[in-house]
């Protein structure tokens, strides 16, 4: 994963392990797969540099290297009722907090940089659910 990150990096982005997977890190728990979050570049960008991923989303572009998940950083907004009506928003100025923010528990709200292994942490591990 490192030069994967690497490679962001020289591109004017970084690479997040997000999710439950740095929960489960922080708890001491076994982790059942790996969601990366880029942020600093565009879907587009991700492509040309990885053409070997494969696109596996269909509301947004998840990409797939190897079993493990890429998501360009993005953000929601509500349009209708229920969980499937959401206005996506992706572009390289979207910070991790920022994309963490639109996460419905906070507790999976946390991620770790992968080259530095800084934990990202803007709602401080509580359990509480957003509104």
């Amino acid at each position: 994963m490192h030069q994967i990150a690497e490679i962001i990096k020289q591109n004017g982005g970084n690479l997040y392990l997000v999710g439950g997977a740095v929960r489960n890190s922080l708890l001491g728990l076994k982790n059942h797969d790996e969601d990366y979050c880029v942020t600093g570049i565009t879907a587009e960008q991700f492509k040309n540099l990885f053409p070997e991923a494969h696109i596996i989303g269909k509301a947004f572009e998840v990409f797939d290297i190897n079993g493990k998940q890429f998501a360009i950083a993005r953000t929601e907004s509500k349009q209708g009722i229920g969980h499937k009506e959401f206005m996506i928003t992706t572009n390289p100025k979207i910070t991790i907090e920022q994309d963490l923010a639109r996460r419905d528990i906070t507790i999976n709200s946390i991620a770790q940089e992968v080259l530095t292994g800084k934990i990202i942490d803007p709602f401080n591990r509580k359990r509480r659910y957003k509104e």
